[in-house]
Formats: C-alpha cells, structure tokens, sequence
C-alpha cells in the first residue's frame, strides 16, 4: 500500500497506530456499555434506563445503543410476538423512541429500536405497525371479547390499548373486525337439486308479487327449512330475473297489448306478470329501437347543426330529433363540429 499510494512509511505507521487505538478505546466503551446496561436492568420494565446510561457515558443514546454487545449481555431479550403482550406504557414509548429518532427505519436501526426496548426487533416491528395504523389482529380481538365478558366498559379497555386514539374509535374497529372475522365460518353452501328447482318455481307462480317478495319468502323457508335465508332469496332472484329480461318476444307482446289496452300499464304490466312501471319501460325501449335508423336524414342533420349553434345538449338534441338515441346524436355533433359544418 506504501508503494501504490506512495504514502510515507512513517505517516502509515502513524496512520495505523490511530487506528488501533480508536478500535481499542470503542472496544473499551463497549464493554463499559454493557456492563452499564447489565447493572441498569430493571426486572419489573422488561429492559434499561437507557437515557441514564448515555448520560454517563457521555454519549448520543443511538451511539450507546450501537455500543451494546449482545454476546456479553447477561440481560434476557424478550419475545412479545403479540400486539396483546405489550403493556399500554411500553407502546407510547416504543412509538415515540422510533418517532424522535428515526424518520426511515431500516433493518439495522430496528435492531437498535429492539435493545433499546430489550425486546426482538420483529416485534417491535410488528408493533409498531400496528400503533401507526391501528387495526384489530385476531389476539386483540380475542382479548378485547375477554374484557367485554368480564363487563368492562369501552372507556376501560380503551386505557388499555390507548393507540386506537379514542373508546369509540376501538369500538368501531372491533365491530368491523368482528362482522368480517369474528363471526362462525359459513356453512358450505350446498347446490339446488332438480327437484327443489322446480318447486320453488311453483313456490314463485304462485305466491310472487313483483316488489313484494315477503310472503314468497316466508313459503319457501317452510318448504326448505335445511337451507338458509340468503340461499333462498338468492335463488328466487336468480329465476325471477331471468323470467323478467327484456327479449324481442316480450316487447313485441307489449307492443301488441298496448294496441289493444292503450296505455293502460296496470293492465298491461298484469298481463306480463309485472308491474305497470315494467310494462312502460319496456314499450318505450321497443319504441326506441323501432324509431332508431343508422342512416342520416338532411333534416336530421339540420335540427342537429341548430343544436351545435344555439348549443343544446345531446339528450335534448336526441327529442327533437325523435329517431336516434343521444349516443348517435352525441357521436354526430361532435363529427360536425370538426369539419366545421
């Protein structure tokens, strides 16, 4: 190195010398360190008074805590893998020791977060997560069950588990957690057979009101008492709606209805087993289509550019000009527009 760098022989030995007494003195301070925190150990907090320790040493207390050697410690690491194993004073002060000194936390300052609470750093990772974003893990929520059983207040498990902010909030949040977990698992819900298919159909014939499914449901929870409430009504819409699309043939029937009735809707939509609101619907999208062409008219075309002048809107361009829908009408105009006609 002497030659390469062409660096004195005396200024290296110099250069080495220092080296080897700044690695003896840190040797020193860690040692020192460690005994410092072995003697500090408080049996009843779980880990050291680590301020004390850097005021004796004189020392950042980040340096301290790089100082410790873990191998000389006789001071037991606790594992608290659970966000129920820390005490509400540990996690204030696991929150405020990572947020006073750390702004991004790597995997190295983790491990200092974890001597500085003498406890594993995946925890304090785990942890800590939790009092930044609180939310509800499966052994809080176990926990939290336990103080409601034994009839303590929200208030009171609240002090207990002060990172949610406030009882209402650890309130919500276990009820949230408890309606999508905590209830029992379903149960597997098993396929309707032919048989049951075709009676629940003569179930719907004869008790179904459209906008009215109660007494339906009610017949078909005595006739099928092995299945659930939500099996049943989910199979009636399933049938129902099916029964109820809009085909060509049904619009081609209420159109022949309303040459017959008019535009008597009660009736109409009792003789297509709906309802009036239905039968309407249905004509005035039949009508839609019929009146729907894809060719241009001149007129047309000319209604359309008094729209673009006097700027109506696409829906009110589409009545006026009664033959195509707003899309259609929406896709011209902007068509004229570009080319300036």
């Amino acid at each position: 190195m002497v030659r390469r760098f062409r660096i004195p022989q005396a200024a290296m030995e110099q250069a080495l010398v220092a080296d080897n007494a700044r690695l003896q003195k840190r040797i020193e301070q860690s040692a020192r360190v460690t005994q410092l925190a072995d003697r500090a150990y408080d049996e009843q907090r779980g880990r050291c008074d680590w301020e004390s320790i850097a005021r004796d040493m004189d020392m950042p207390l980040i340096e301290c805590l790089q100082l410790v050697d873990s191998s000389l410690s006789t001071v037991p690491v606790r594992s608290l893998p659970n966000i129920t194993d820390w005490s509400a004073d540990e996690l204030l002060t696991l929150k405020s020791f990572v947020t006073e000194h750390f702004s991004a936390v790597t995997v190295n300052e983790w491990r200092l977060v974890g001597v500085y609470m003498n406890v594993e750093h995946n925890d304090c990772f785990m942890a800590y997560g939790i009092c930044t974003f609180p939310r509800i893990t499966p052994d809080l929520y176990e926990a939290i069950t336990q103080h409601r059983n034994n009839g303590l207040k929200w208030k009171d498990i609240f002090e207990k588990y002060p990172i949610f902010g406030s009882a209402s909030v650890l309130c919500k949040a276990y009820r949230r957690f408890k309606k999508s977990n905590g209830s029992k698992p379903k149960a597997t819900p098993t396929k309707w057979s032919d048989a049951d298919t075709c009676k629940i159909k003569e179930l719907i014939q004869m008790y179904y009101k459209p906008g009215n499914r109660r007494e339906l449901l009610s017949q078909a929870q005595k006739a099928f008492p092995h299945r659930s409430k939500e099996s049943i009504l989910g199979k009636i819409k399933r049938i129902t709606c099916k029964s109820s699309s809009i085909t060509n043939d049904v619009m081609d029937r209420v159109n022949k209805l309303v040459d017959v009735y008019g535009k008597d809707w009660e009736r109409i939509g009792h003789e297509i087993d709906g309802t009036a609101r239905r039968a309407q619907r249905i004509w005035t999208q039949h009508q839609k289509r019929q009146n729907a062409t894809l060719a241009w008219a001149d007129d047309e075309l000319d209604i359309l550019r008094k729209c673009i002048r006097d700027g109506v809107g696409v829906t009110e361009a589409s009545q006026l000009i009664g033959t195509k829908p707003p899309h259609m009408c929406s896709t011209k105009m902007l068509s004229l527009s570009k080319a300036g006609k």
